[in-house]
């Protein structure tokens, strides 16, 4: 009899991991419902976001995307990018120079004059007053008043404008190309402003062997990233500044390109691009740890509402989530078989410096979640917080970024406490 209800249990596992299309254990899937190229996606919160593509094509989701539905763009051009200030104002913008906006959550959207025939290459909009907008033939934008007058801002040099970042009203970096010149020229360049898009001053430049430098991401005023792809080997290289972009270090990035990046804080990010790629660091960009479990796929923007919640867009309609920051490598599946009861063990070593290892069971599929907390309460790291199948699980615990002491760490199985146990981490 035992032996049936495991079987059965094994059974239904296998079933809801085929429903819920799980890639185990980082990223799965959700039902967009299009088999169209999906160009751009933004939340605003773990709940509500936005996906953009060809023909028109714009996604809204108030579930954290357990289901998407359409919205009228009023466009069919293919719009390549979209953000967000909030739950009810945003942009999307098209290859060309069109822009639309929308101030009720994207019920209606209306088109706004950007005055420029050049091709739009980047946005960045700051709040609902203030964005800027970049382009081929040195076209720079900007708005005051939520877009309704875009104004030309005369960038002083003949070049073309490829990525744009402001972090707040008037520091922002710009990314551009100077056409036309020989291979190992000097043709990539990297500007900033303090003041608004009045004056740029020359931060970082480069030869024509690599790409145009974009994206271009920052967190706050020091740390930036921008990544360039070299042509010769197809092979890219990411740059990181932790000053403010007066001195940039190059380090490995791996083959193929990348779409987006997107950074949570100065040590955690992830990267979106072509060939199965989606990718990880923990140490600010220095390495990167690569899935190869995700659907083969080009994957076009990444974004993370948290340091844990995140999608991914690409091809034929494709939409992934992670919620445990699409970390595949911290926990291992030691056993097939299946246990017969949920179960937390004691960490070993204990005490330990600085790492540890944490083992538990599972006897079957569902959302599980393992999170250390310190002796005041305070959740300090997520180890795991995502689908698992029925197994028994190993996962490591780093104390390297911890201060000695106490620590506790906690099992839930689908919100419900399975246990906690303590550890003490000595250094």
């Amino acid at each position: 009899m035992k032996t049936l209800i495991l079987i059965m249990i094994f059974y239904l596992s296998i079933l809801n991991q085929a429903n819920s299309q799980f890639i185990p254990p980082g990223w799965y899937i959700q039902q967009s419902n299009v088999s169209s190229t999906l160009l751009s996606v933004d939340f605003v919160d773990n709940y509500t976001g936005w996906v953009v593509g060809v023909n028109g094509l714009i996604l809204k989701t108030t579930n954290g995307g357990e289901n998407w539905f359409q919205q009228v763009s009023g466009t069919t051009r293919s719009l390549r990018e979209c953000s967000f200030v909030s739950s009810d104002i945003g942009y999307a913008f098209d290859s060309l120079s069109m822009i639309i906006k929308t101030t009720n959550s994207g019920v209606n959207w209306f088109q706004q004059f950007s005055g420029t025939s050049n091709k739009l290459t980047s946005s960045s909009i700051v709040n609902d007053s203030v964005g800027y907008l970049c382009g081929l033939n040195r076209t720079l934008l900007k708005t005051t008043n939520g877009g309704n007058n875009w104004v030309n801002m005369n960038f002083p040099d003949s070049l073309n404008l490829h990525s744009i970042y402001f972090i707040n009203n008037t520091t922002g970096w710009l990314s551009a190309e100077k056409p036309n010149v020989a291979f190992l020229d000097t043709a990539l360049f990297l500007f900033k402003t303090t003041n608004g898009g009045i004056n740029w001053e020359l931060q970082f430049k480069t030869f024509r062997q690599y790409s145009p430098l974009t994206p271009i991401f920052f967190i706050d005023s020091l740390h930036g990233w921008m990544v360039v792809h070299l042509k010769v080997i197809d092979y890219s290289n990411i740059f990181r500044t932790t000053d403010g972009g007066k001195n940039w270090s190059e380090y490995i990035f791996g083959n193929a390109g990348s779409w987006s990046i997107f950074f949570i804080n100065e040590r955690k990010g992830w990267a979106a691009g072509t060939s199965n790629r989606i990718q990880y660091t923990t140490d600010g960009g220095v390495s990167w740890v690569r899935p190869n479990t995700l659907p083969s796929r080009h994957y076009t923007s990444i974004v993370f509402s948290d340091s844990i919640t995140g999608w991914a867009v690409s091809e034929f309609g494709v939409i992934l989530k992670t919620t445990n920051g699409g970390v595949l490598t911290d926990f291992t599946n030691i056993s097939s078989e299946i246990p017969d009861k949920f179960s937390l063990s004691q960490n070993y070593p204990n005490p330990f410096n600085p790492n540890t290892i944490i083992n538990y069971q599972l006897s079957m599929f569902n959302f599980v979640s393992l999170k250390v907390y310190d002796v005041l309460g305070n959740e300090v790291a997520v180890l795991v917080n995502e689908k698992q199948n029925a197994g028994a699980y190993s996962v490591e615990f780093d104390g390297s970024g911890f201060s000695s002491g106490v620590y506790l760490y906690r099992l839930e199985v689908n919100g419900n406490h399975i246990d906690t146990k303590r550890m003490i981490l000595l250094k």
